[in-house]
């Protein structure tokens, strides 16, 4: 499996959430905002790491970021 399509691989947000170091009720809150890009099939709601990522991206322009974030675990 090449790099860009494992970050294209859908994960769930509990999944983001252990990777990135958030916890999965804020990435929720982020996706039910329409913050972070994700889907919601079912009960349960799936990004991707890219997607993730972007959002991380987005916060450092504001401004607004966590110091230590997690580097993704491979």
């Amino acid at each position: 499996m090449s790099k860009d399509s494992k970050k294209a691989e859908l994960i769930t947000l509990s999944q983001a959430a252990d990777t990135y170091g958030y916890s999965g009720d804020y990435l929720r809150r982020l996706a039910e905002k329409g913050r972070l890009k994700a889907q919601k099939f079912g009960y349960q709601w799936l990004t991707t790491a890219d997607d993730v990522e972007t959002f991380l991206v987005s916060r450092e322009r504001r401004g607004v970021y966590k110091k230590r974030v997690a580097k993704p675990r491979k």
